[in-house]
């Protein structure tokens, strides 16, 4: 069999091999390149379907099994955490403080409170304070003593206070004055020349609203009468500040009502003033642009002077770093009455027709009480530099109509100041600075420039204060502090003099020998300064003051 098939094999190939040789001799031209392509694909677009034939029955049925859980497992209650309190420091409901030294007589002070209330507190407070010293032979003592009881009502949404003020102040006007006690009648009575005497009451009651209900429109509202009972002159004061939500607007006015009574004493020659006044100022605040406006306007009355006046009031405030610096200006207006006891505040030894005190030769002097107008434009600036640590500026440039200032009255051996009232174009620059220096030290600076387009009397361009207290564990307190007070002008009619300018080194000593028991010394004028505050009223030159103080 194997034979057969290579037999057959054999004959294949020989027959292969000769049709071969009986091909004939071909020519193949070739008339372009071959160029290979791919014909372009296109998507098929048809989705394959499934049918599912298969369909499952979901349906289940289950029961559910009756099954309760015995438990005898008591529950234990838990007591509430405990958190521990901070410590409220102990208050001491009074406080004594008494005191003497050179060139001071008596010095004291008493303190009462109520204890700690949510709704109820009351208080009192009295201070004394007596010199009894001679300059170049003449007596230039001075005393002041004032008190000061209040009550506090606090209910949920409103605060009610009383106060009731007095003050007593005197002071020998020793310029030009008296050497010898004889001069005055024996005993400091009535018609004394050669001394000022100055009694002051002042009653008022306040509320305050606290509840945020903005239809409760009033939140403030003071009411208060004052009498200068060594001159008759009487004051009522009624104000409010009220706010009102209309259309998303806040509405702000206030509301000043005064009635001054009496100017002069009823036992001279020259006639009472009554004269009114009345303040009513509208305004609005919204902010726009990150920027904060307040818009308003102020009316005011006064009978004696242009019966109604309007001015316009503009602050616009901007925080361009939160919490750090704050820029605020625009334009005010302020109006300030001056008064006997405003006058004599600043200065003790001013002309008057007190019940202590005589017409000198028929003079005719009499002060004239005027209210200071004043229209500004200013700019202040707020900045916090770092912890503790914080900057205040203030620049202002305005016209100020009646600007008070004191001038000299001489006749033979008296000599007080008078008040007059220039008409004045002021620059005002202020400046403070505020640092907590480490845990123990601190440093306090305040400044103020003034420039005047008028000579004015006893007004000086600058004055600033530095003070560094220092605490050492609340132990010892330190006190240190620079004042000055720049050169003034004084006027006597036409005449002139220069006050040179004044610097004064004062150091305060205080060390608590416990929380109820301490002691302390206050020196003043350290470099024994002797220059004229007032034209021929020269300082006492070095004083000191050593006193205890007791809490219980």
């Amino acid at each position: 069999m194997k034979n057969k098939f290579f037999l057959i094999g054999i004959i294949l190939l020989c027959a292969s091999n000769i049709k071969a040789q009986d091909i004939k001799a071909t020519e193949v031209r070739v008339t372009e390149q071959f160029v290979p392509s791919i014909p372009e694909a296109t998507k098929l677009n048809k989705q394959p379907t499934f049918l599912d034939t298969a369909k499952m029955d979901k349906t289940q049925e289950y029961s559910i099994s009756q099954y309760s859980l015995k438990s005898n497992y008591k529950t234990r209650p838990l007591k509430a955490a405990k958190v521990k309190a901070g410590s409220i420091s102990k208050l001491f409901k009074s406080k004594v403080s008494l005191g003497t030294g050179y060139r001071v007589g008596s010095k004291a002070t008493i303190i009462h409170n109520s204890e700690r209330s949510k709704t109820l507190n009351y208080g009192g407070l009295f201070n004394h304070f007596n010199n009894n010293v001679k300059i170049d032979d003449k007596l230039a003592g001075k005393s002041n003593n004032n008190s000061h009881l209040y009550i506090k009502k606090i209910k949920k949404d409103k605060i009610y206070i009383a106060n009731l003020d007095y003050e007593r102040v005197s002071a020998f006007t020793y310029g030009n004055g008296t050497t010898d006690k004889k001069d005055f009648d024996n005993s400091i009575t009535k018609n004394n020349p050669f001394y000022n005497r100055f009694s002051y009451t002042r009653f008022s009651v306040s509320t305050i609203n606290t509840d945020d209900d903005s239809e409760k429109m009033i939140r403030n509202a003071t009411f208060f009468v004052s009498d200068l009972n060594e001159m008759s002159e009487n004051q009522i004061h009624l104000s409010a500040d009220m706010s009102k939500e209309i259309n998303g607007l806040l509405i702000n006015l206030e509301i000043e009502l005064n009635d001054y009574l009496n100017y002069n004493n009823t036992d001279s020659e020259y006639e009472s003033v009554d004269v009114k006044s009345l303040q009513f100022s509208p305004s609005s605040s919204f902010t726009r642009f990150g920027i904060d406006f307040d818009i308003g306007l102020e009316l005011h009355y006064l009978s004696d002077n242009t019966p109604f006046e309007f001015f316009p009031q503009l602050k616009v405030s901007k925080e361009f770093v939160k919490d750090i610096l704050l820029v605020y200006g625009g334009i005010r207006h302020s109006e300030q009455r001056h008064t006997l006891k405003s006058l004599s505040d600043k200065n003790p030894y001013i002309h008057s027709f007190g019940t202590n005190q005589s017409i000198v030769g028929d003079n005719g002097f009499c002060q004239q009480l005027e209210t200071t107008d004043s229209d500004e434009l200013y700019v202040t600036m707020r900045n916090v530099l770092g912890k503790d640590e914080v900057f205040y500026g203030s620049i202002a440039y305005g016209e100020i109509n009646n600007l008070a200032y004191f001038d000299n009255i001489i006749i033979d051996n008296y000599n007080r100041f008078n008040v007059e009232y220039r008409d004045v174009w002021q620059l005002h620059a202020n400046a403070s600075y505020d640092k907590r220096i480490n845990s123990f030290i601190s440093l306090n600076i305040n400044a103020d420039f003034y420039n005047w387009n008028e000579e004015l009397s006893h007004k000086p361009n600058l004055t600033f204060d530095i003070s560094i207290p220092i605490n050492l564990r609340d132990k010892i307190k330190v006190m240190p502090r620079i004042s000055y007070l720049g050169s003034r002008n004084s006027l006597n009619g036409t005449s002139s003099e220069e006050l040179s300018s004044q610097t004064h080194f004062n150091l305060g000593l205080q060390y608590n020998y416990s929380k109820i028991l301490s002691a302390y010394l206050q020196l003043n004028n350290l470099t024994n300064s002797k220059k004229e505050l007032w034209r021929d009223y020269q300082e006492i030159g070095f004083n000191g003051v050593f006193g205890l103080s007791y809490s219980f």
